[in-house]
């Protein structure tokens, strides 16, 4: 009995939400990066980044190693030192999406997208790279190697992914340069600015909100309908007319887009005359938001 209640407890585990959802996603976004490489980028010498890319550059000038096979080994190193320097949580999910990336790499050499022009090569490339090394960070995770070293200074500086992976994938890019082919390398900087690009706008879509300013006379009803009908949060800052001085509640609160729509009519609903000051916000942590992963 004790032995069936310690598998159910394991079995909830491993289908807890919080965890097959990213890891799906990882895999996704392994494979649609995948794509990208074996289906445009081989086909026309372009190279990608980072880790990737350096694995690209040895690929070229020595074929019998493959790329998967590469990113793999390349990592290893990488990963025994990232185990002392970032979280656990993050470290699997990075230690799944390098995985799946070289697995993946591996199983997509056969394929082939078409296209001609080595200008939207590299732009269609690019999206798709991007759009699937997106869902990975997105996820709480990184394709192993230079995202690993990326997702810890976003953490400690604040700085965007997606730049400090394109600072970082210049480095094969002067490699290949030198080593294989001008041309190539040029593209290869359009596939990775558009790849950076669409990865930080993946990222920031799942997660973008609003911060709302209501100045209201009608603020204590206001605030009791956000805390209730959108269950969200509000702070009151206390403010007063500058023409006709009288005190008065600001409402501050933090909603998704989704939520932004009920609000404004919300708002307008009780107080049709209320001021609302609506600003974009770069990342929203905390209760009922998104918490580092960790």
């Amino acid at each position: 009995m004790d032995k069936l209640k310690d598998a159910t407890k394991t079995l909830k585990a491993i289908f807890r939400r919080d965890l097959w959802l990213p890891a799906l996603s990882i895999v996704l976004g392994a494979l649609l990066w995948s794509i990208s490489i074996n289906g445009i980028l081989v086909h026309h010498k372009f190279i990608s980044g980072g880790i990737s890319g350096l694995a690209m550059v040895i690929h070229y000038l020595f074929p019998l190693l493959s790329i998967g096979l590469l990113v793999f080994l390349i990592n290893i190193p990488i990963f025994i030192v990232g185990w002392t320097m970032i979280s656990g949580k993050f470290f699997f999910f990075s230690l799944l999406g390098m995985s799946s990336f070289s697995l993946l790499l591996t199983c997509t050499t056969g394929i082939h997208i078409t296209v001609e022009n080595p200008l939207l090569a590299a732009v269609f490339a690019g999206v798709i790279s991007g759009f699937g090394s997106g869902l990975i960070f997105r996820a709480g995770g990184s394709g192993g190697g230079t995202g690993i070293i990326a997702m810890a200074l976003n953490r400690r500086l604040s700085v965007r992914v997606g730049i400090i992976s394109s600072l970082l994938n210049s480095i094969p890019l002067v490699l290949g340069a030198f080593l294989l082919n001008v041309d190539a390398a040029l593209f290869s900087i359009i596939y990775v600015f558009v790849s950076g690009s669409v990865m930080d706008r993946i990222m920031a879509s799942f997660n973008e909100r609003r911060g709302v300013f209501i100045i209201s006379s009608q603020s204590s009803e206001i605030s009791q309908e956000i805390l209730i009908k959108l269950n969200r949060g509000a702070t009151l800052l206390s403010g007063r007319g500058a023409y006709t001085q009288t005190p008065l509640d600001v409402i501050y609160c933090v909603v998704s887009l989704f939520e932004l729509a009920k609000l404004k009519d919300m708002v307008k609903a009780i107080d049709p005359k209320a001021f609302l000051i609506i600003n974009e916000t770069q990342e929203v942590i905390g209760k009922g938001f998104d918490f580092p992963h960790g």
